[in-house]
């Protein structure tokens, strides 16, 4: 079943980032139990490349992921904030307000990223790493 799901997760992974990497790095990165920020900074060019008009993108990525150190593991909360900062996200007032991990993942659970029975320091696996990479792209990404 294990299996099933990583197969359609990489396959709808795939259709939503065609050049982003090789299907081995996505592979690799899907058959891990637990992520590291690294992980989802080696995932990052796939949402930069949606976004191809936004030159500042790749800058603010960097300056997200630079806070934390590489080996750290990759909670959702994590993930939801430095997305969130990126992208500059306006869907909910409060992360507007307060720009934290815990409002950020907040808004992402209201728009539908993440499930409402999961929590902000659930640490990633590398299934819901990619999951995560796929429903930010169809969600905050505007396709012409």
């Amino acid at each position: 079943m294990r299996r099933f799901f990583l197969a359609l997760t990489v396959g709808a992974v795939m259709v939503v980032l065609p050049h982003a990497q090789s299907l081995e790095s996505i592979v690799a990165i899907g058959d891990k139990f637990s992520c590291t920020m690294e992980d989802l900074s080696a995932m990052m060019p796939a949402i930069i490349e949606m976004l191809p008009d936004d030159a500042d993108l790749p800058a603010r990525f960097e300056k997200e992921l630079g806070k934390y150190k590489s080996d750290q593991p990759l909670t959702k909360g994590r993930a939801a904030v430095v997305v969130a900062k990126a992208l500059r996200i306006r869907s909910s007032l409060f992360f507007l307000l307060f720009p934290t991990m815990r409002y950020a993942f907040r808004a992402m659970v209201v728009d539908g990223v993440f499930g409402s029975t999961s929590s902000a320091g659930d640490v990633m696996s590398g299934v819901e790493l990619l999951d995560f990479i796929s429903v930010t792209s169809q969600k905050y990404v505007v396709m012409p």
